[in-house]
């Protein structure tokens, strides 16, 4: 069985000779640069030197082209402030620079921005969008063994912040109610545009909402702005994935969902990851409250990969009856930090190894 067939048959739960070993999210600049001193070879990655499985997203280009060089504008011995590829200033660490430490200014801040900003680098058809020889793309995903996916990003809450900022953008849905509605029927008529060829010819096995929309204490907007505002224009997008043939349709954020997996689960949605559990989205408890309807993935929470072996198996040890259950499988819950060592990461897929063996 390789891992393509594991991941279809735990989102189907049924019996699987082992779980999938996936990094559901990046790895942070400075981690890797801190592995490559502890053993992680320079030309690995850290899924070929530790024998992970892989997600295959299709690579499909819903960014601005053409894209924003990125351009210094100021730079202090610790800080350096630029413009990032979505056209927004960003003041980042030099020491972390894959993370950003403060917006400075965005591209659209009314709707006649929006409009040229549209205009100038949202063609659906611009070149490198997709593959220039999609059928060959398309054969070599079908052909593979490992799980095929679509990963929607930036969706319209990812877009919104990217592009207005986030204050600008939270009010904006009670004094700006048309700029976002213009933008949110934009953005579901041109995803639907770009994906299209691609849909019709790779058999999914899942696909991904990158949204990000909810912090520690809750989500960042209210059910009823969710209902109002993102229903009318997520849901043709979630019928032509259905149409598809998507199995598993995924939101993909960090934070406290809770108060929107109602909704979610009417509307289309079978799937939550990566279940950040210091935000109470602890994979357990969804289950218990949710039942089969909602397939998981994540729940391992990045504190017990810092703190070490032992809390790692307590972690993992935790999970197994739900692992077993089917329906879900375990990764981490965000990012690894740099404050966790190679050799914690190294344990922890040794572990989900062994586990993996035992599941029958």
């Amino acid at each position: 069985m390789n891992a393509r067939e594991r991941f279809q048959r735990i989102f189907r739960y049924e019996p699987v000779d082992g779980v999938p070993v996936l990094a559901l999210e990046p790895y942070e600049q400075a981690g890797l640069e801190r592995w490559r001193r502890e053993g992680l070879p320079k030309d690995q990655s850290p899924e070929e030197f530790l024998g992970m499985d892989l997600l295959r997203k299709l690579p499909v280009n819903l960014g601005p082209i053409p894209a924003f060089e990125p351009k210094v504008i100021s730079e202090t011995p610790e800080y350096y402030v630029e413009t990032d590829l979505f056209g927004a200033t960003v003041r980042r660490r030099r020491d972390a620079p894959s993370m950003y430490y403060g917006y400075v200014d965005h591209p659209v801040k009314n709707l006649d921005d929006w409009r040229a900003y549209r205009d100038r680098r949202y063609d659906p058809h611009s070149l490198g969008r997709l593959p220039a020889d999609i059928d060959t793309a398309a054969a070599g995903f079908n052909a593979g063994e490992d799980p095929v996916g679509l990963e929607i990003f930036p969706f319209f809450f990812r877009q919104g912040f990217y592009l207005m900022g986030m204050e600008r953008f939270m009010t904006a849905f009670y004094d700006s109610p048309d700029l976002i509605r213009e933008m949110f029927s934009f953005w579901s008529e041109f995803v639907i545009e770009v994906i299209r060829p691609f849909i019709s010819r790779v058999k999914l096995d899942f696909v991904s909402f990158g949204e990000d929309l909810a912090y520690k204490g809750g989500p960042h907007i209210s059910p009823q702005i969710y209902r109002e505002f993102w229903l009318p224009y997520q849901e043709p997008i979630i019928r032509e994935l259905k149409s598809a043939g998507a199995p598993v349709i995924c939101m993909y954020s960090a934070g406290n969902l809770r108060p929107l997996l109602p909704t979610l689960l009417d509307h289309g949605f079978n799937c939550a990851w990566p279940l950040e559990q210091g935000s109470g989205m602890d994979p357990i408890a969804l289950r218990a409250e949710y039942g089969p309807d909602l397939l998981l993935a994540g729940g391992v929470a990045k504190e017990a990969l810092i703190a070490g072996p032992k809390a790692i198996d307590r972690a993992l040890e935790r999970l197994t009856p739900l692992i077993e259950e089917g329906g879900y499988f375990p990764a981490l819950d965000d990012m690894v930090p740099p404050e966790v060592p190679f050799d914690h990461y190294r344990h922890y897929v040794q572990v989900l190894r062994v586990l993996g063996a035992t599941i029958r």
